[in-house]
């Protein structure tokens, strides 16, 4: 097929060069579309500078193995930016390993999967998760944060022109990751009005204008506060320390005219984490709580010091409800009230923000929970934790009860997640016990049936560390994935 000159060229090539001059890198994971992005940035000199690693996980497998989960919609703006957060923790990997290699440590040997108890991931457990894990998030050192300013994740889904008949729009989604913010843009497309080499020429546009409008962004520069202590968060910051910048209507800067036909817009969100968000999402504060009036950190050298308490607010660490709360709903609402009126505490929502064998959330999604969450319980506290797993929520949260449905108490005892060794989730149970945690348990409607205390087959040892809420009072019939689906339609 003959292609008539592009009049666009000699811009992208000055944008490619602007890039390669400047100390931005890239990892880029496209899937669906966007791969011209690869021989934009490859055929201007100076390409092995920016470009750390490019994947193109195009099958359905392909892409779930790359995130570490099915997702629940391939092209959505939700999966281009769980792409660009793995992109940027492979781009962290690779650096890291580099930096080690060049301090002369040559013999890195890749971490084997860990023994995980992952029974409380109570909305998206996935079978692949039961038989491996990796650990996306270490503890960074300081030097690191200054290592990932300019590096950027991205990640690309599309729906565009093929060889059969889509019966769906063809649109496309990008997602700019970096250490201080997330961006997203989505556009939508005339079907049929363009040819395949004319849609992916576009998508790749999108990207590199997408990269230039996060390159542009003032608030990318702003100092990081590392580690900060107890003193310097003491009673309650204002909420924004946890989102320093919201945007519901982000424009893209144009260094290259995309050319869209009437009625194409480019639909742009972002939002920036504050220095203490980023230092919890890198390991440096063990937690931060937050609520409508505030936020306030605790340092993992405050949780693991022996002469000094978690949190001097005992009030929000006598009752912690772990879940992902995607989205937060009656079921979850009347749990927690029932939960406060048995125990006579405050029960506070847990969030873990990393999750296993997963890269965390990006900084839009968490801002989408909690505003459901101060929408459906102005006032609600929540805890923002790096622990996707019961050991490190029971030292974390030491003397807690748990308030969990029984589906989760059933994987916390499934021996699958333990290999099958019996010692294991007992050395798990001693342990819980051991920071003299409990768990209060609400009965569960599955499609297998009703799920309670009375149903389930554990052993003796987890069977004491639990007070049963019996059906009769509340059984939790509501499924967050069922609430997302009839989103969608």
């Amino acid at each position: 097929m003959f292609l008539s000159p592009d009049p666009f060229q000699k811009k992208r090539v000055e944008c490619v060069q602007s890039l390669h001059q400047s100390p931005t890198q890239i990892v880029a994971a496209l899937s669906g579309g966007g791969t011209f992005l690869l021989s934009d940035l490859l055929s201007v000199p100076g390409g092995s500078g920016t470009l750390i690693e490019a994947a193109v996980p195009y099958s359905h497998e392909s892409i779930s193995n790359y995130i570490g989960r099915m997702p629940e919609q391939f092209c959505c703006p939700r999966t281009a930016r769980t792409l660009a957060m793995t992109a940027f923790y492979h781009a962290r990997k690779v650096l890291r390993s580099e930096s080690l290699r060049k301090q002369g440590y040559v013999d890195i040997k890749r971490v084997s999967p860990k023994n995980v108890d992952i029974s409380h991931e109570i909305d998206d457990i996935s079978e692949s998760a039961i038989i491996r894990s990796t650990d996306f998030v270490e503890p960074a050192d300081l030097g690191e944060f200054d290592a990932y300013k300019h590096v950027i994740g991205i990640g690309c889904t599309a729906a565009l022109a093929t060889d059969r008949q889509k019966l769906g729009e063809h649109r496309v989604h990008i997602a700019i990751q970096s250490l201080l913010q997330t961006i997203q843009f989505s556009l939508g497309l005339q079907k049929d009005s363009r040819s395949r080499w004319e849609e992916e020429r576009l998508v790749a546009d999108l990207i590199l204008n997408a990269i230039e409008t996060a390159r542009h962004e003032k608030d990318q520069h702003i100092p990081l506060a590392h580690n900060p202590g107890r003193d310097s968060n003491k009673g309650r910051a204002n909420a924004a320390t946890l989102i320093s910048g919201l945007s519901n209507d982000y424009p893209l800067y144009e260094c290259i005219p995309l050319k869209l036909k009437p009625g194409e817009v480019v639909q742009g969100k972002r939002v920036a984490a504050s220095p203490l968000l980023v230092d919890l999402y890198f390991g440096k504060i063990g937690a931060v709580l937050w609520t409508n009036e505030g936020s306030h950190s605790i340092t993992h050298e405050e949780v693991i010091a022996a002469d000094l308490p978690f949190n001097s607010d005992a009030e929000f660490t006598q009752a912690i409800f772990p879940g992902a709360f995607n989205p937060i709903h009656k079921g979850h609402l009347e749990m927690l009230d029932i939960a406060e009126q048995r125990l006579q505490e405050r029960v506070v929502l847990e969030i873990s923000v990393q999750n296993v064998d997963k890269p965390p959330f990006d900084y839009i999604e968490l801002e989408h929970r909690l505003s459901h969450i101060s929408r459906a319980k102005p006032g609600q506290a929540v805890w923002l934790t790096q622990t996707p797993l019961f050991a490190a929520k029971a030292e974390l949260f030491q003397g807690t009860t748990f308030v969990v449905g029984a589906d989760t108490l059933k994987r916390l005892a499934d021996l699958r997640f333990y290999q099958d060794n019996v010692y294991k989730l007992h050395e798990l149970l001693r342990m819980i016990a051991y920071y003299n945690c409990r768990f209060l348990v609400f009965a569960r409607k599955s499609k297998a049936g009703l799920e309670s205390m009375e149903s389930l087959d554990m052993p003796d040892m987890l069977r004491s560390l639990c007070e049963d809420v019996p059906a009769s009072e509340f059984t939790m019939d509501i499924s967050s994935s069922d609430l997302r689906r009839r989103e969608r339609v």
